[in-house]
């Protein structure tokens, strides 16, 4: 399990937030696999908390197989949809088989009945509304090479069988509104998308006014209280965002705002809406930032519509697909300009969902025989 732990190290480093760290090592406390000192060592003030996880990851491995296996548990128990990211049981089966391929298994199975899968045969499936704010009051700030995002997911959404409809350059509050607006559709069928592209920071995403939005006030005016025809369908939102200003770790640009501003601590200031049936899919991890390159799109919204498309013809459900594009993302490097300094890229996105079934895009069949 320790050799698991290690194989999971990069993941576990990006994607563990400093509220969940701190709740394993209570966890840990409590399970006697770490004492006081060496908490407060993982907690010193001057680490970051790339730093405290880490020191934490490395002194639960130094403990061996039982304790690798107690943190993985608590880690299910503090964030699922972490540890979910992680595919425990692909690890153990290559490290049972000695297997080193780095392929993650597709299934092309096809569910044995329809009440496995969310109902996608309404023709349009649904409406796809595409937000990319290219422009801000700031002229500096132009994110360059959104424009091939739009192209490409608006040109893939109408493949699949929905509406496209593309607002650009929103304020905060017209975000906001557009929500609401939206939410009161009387042209929703079986399943909405959003798609927001902007600047961000670890509360929301920023409008034209350089206002912050905040994810909540984008998700919840279609939860079940708010838009009833939406209940039991899915709800499907890809955030390609910047969520802090710290560097997961060739010319690319960051979507967020001047890395001279200080990340805030604490708790995540969002969480999924507690109706099921959500998914939303964010560009990087709670903390840092996320990469767009000014003439090929963002890393993620470029993943994203490579792998939904070729996954579209194959049956295989949404949470696969983005499991694809985790692996890739998370593998790819790159530089960004910060300040006229030059810093190595990476990052991993993080998609969170209360989906109560498969959700499969499939084209409609008389744009798949096209």
């Amino acid at each position: 399990m320790a050799e698991v732990l290690e194989n999971c190290r990069i993941q576990l480093r990006d994607g563990l937030t400093e509220a969940v760290i701190k709740s394993l090592l209570d966890d840990l406390r409590a399970e006697n696999v770490l004492g006081t000192e060496e908490i407060e060592e993982i907690l010193q003030k001057t680490k970051t908390r790339t730093d405290q996880a880490r020191d934490l990851i490395d002194s639960v491995k130094r403990k061996g197989r039982k304790a690798s296996e107690i943190l993985l548990k608590c880690l299910e128990k503090r964030d699922e949809h972490l540890y979910k990211s992680l595919n425990i049981d692909r690890h153990l089966a290559i490290q049972e088989t000695g297997a080193t391929s780095s392929h993650i298994p597709i299934t092309t199975d096809k569910p044995k009945t329809t009440d496995d899968v969310y109902k996608m045969d309404s023709n349009p499936r649904g409406l796809c509304l595409i937000i990319n704010n290219k422009n801000f009051e700031n002229p500096k700030r132009e994110r360059k090479g959104s424009q091939k995002d739009v192209d490409s997911l608006g040109k893939l959404f109408k493949k699949l069988g929905f509406l496209v409809e593309i607002k650009e350059d929103q304020t905060a509050s017209e975000i906001k509104q557009l929500m609401i607006d939206y939410s009161k559709d009387a042209r929703h069928a079986d399943c909405f998308v959003c798609c927001v592209m902007s600047h961000g920071d670890e509360t929301g995403v920023e409008g034209y006014d350089e206002q912050t939005c905040p994810l909540n006030d984008i998700t919840s005016p279609f939860d079940g209280d708010n838009c009833t025809s939406l209940i039991g369908k899915p709800k499907v939102f890809f955030i390609q965002a910047c969520r802090g200003h710290e560097m997961q770790s060739k010319v690319l640009v960051a979507d967020g705002s001047s890395s001279s501003r200080i990340q805030k601590s604490g708790e995540i200031s969002y969480s999924i809406a507690k109706d099921s049936d959500f998914l939303i899919a964010m560009s990087t991890v709670y903390g840092y930032l996320s990469i767009r390159d000014s003439y090929n799109g963002s890393w993620f919204i470029q993943s994203l519509c490579k792998h939904l498309e070729e996954g579209s013809t194959r049956d295989q459900d949404i949470l696969s697909i983005l499991t694809k594009v985790n692996n890739e993302v998370s593998r790819k490097e790159g530089i960004i300009k910060i300040n006229n300094d030059e810093i190595d890229a990476k990052m991993t996105p993080q998609p969170s969902f209360s989906l109560t079934k498969l959700l499969v895009f499939r084209a409609p069949k008389a744009a798949a025989s096209k």
